[in-house]
């Protein structure tokens, strides 16, 4: 995928939108085509970046949770090889998902994604979403916040 120097950063975006897309449509092999085969992926808490194949897994393991797991992207920002993308995603919690049980509910959570595209393929990603608040809607875990003394559950505090 090569590309004049002034169309580069459109084509890198709609690179990433065709990954989100490919993806929720259950198209696993969009990996293969956009993805380097040297790619990295950067999860926050996660103390060595994933490599292709455990992103591969990653994904199957998310998609296989929630099957009609859909994104929209929201915001995009892109730059010479830099992709910054804003999303929100919806779906419905099939399968266990991180040890949890299914439970059926249907859940929404954004996040932010920044891609490093290399040779036109998408090389590294560093990922930044709610899962707490996603645990939360599976019912996982419970936020408490406290303003001057008083505390109050997650909910009352938005």
């Amino acid at each position: 995928m090569v590309a004049r120097k002034e169309n580069s950063a459109q084509v890198n975006a709609a690179m990433v939108r065709r990954r989100f897309a490919e993806l929720d449509k259950g198209n696993f092999t969009i990996l293969n085509e956009l993805f380097d085969s040297a790619y990295v992926l950067h999860f926050p808490g996660i103390p060595r970046p994933l490599s292709l194949a455990a992103t591969k897994r990653f994904y199957g393991m998310l998609y296989a949770a929630f099957p009609d797991l859909r994104h929209t992207v929201v915001e995009q920002i892109s730059a010479r090889n830099k992709v910054v993308t804003r999303w929100t995603a919806r779906g419905t919690h099939r399968a266990e998902w991180m040890g949890i049980d299914p439970t059926g509910k249907r859940v929404t959570f954004g996040g932010i994604n920044i891609y490093t595209v290399r040779r036109g393929r998408l090389a590294e990603s560093r990922v930044n979403w709610d899962i707490l608040g996603l645990a939360q809607q599976l019912g996982a875990t419970e936020l408490r916040l406290q303003f001057g003394g008083k505390r109050t559950g997650a909910a009352a505090a938005g």
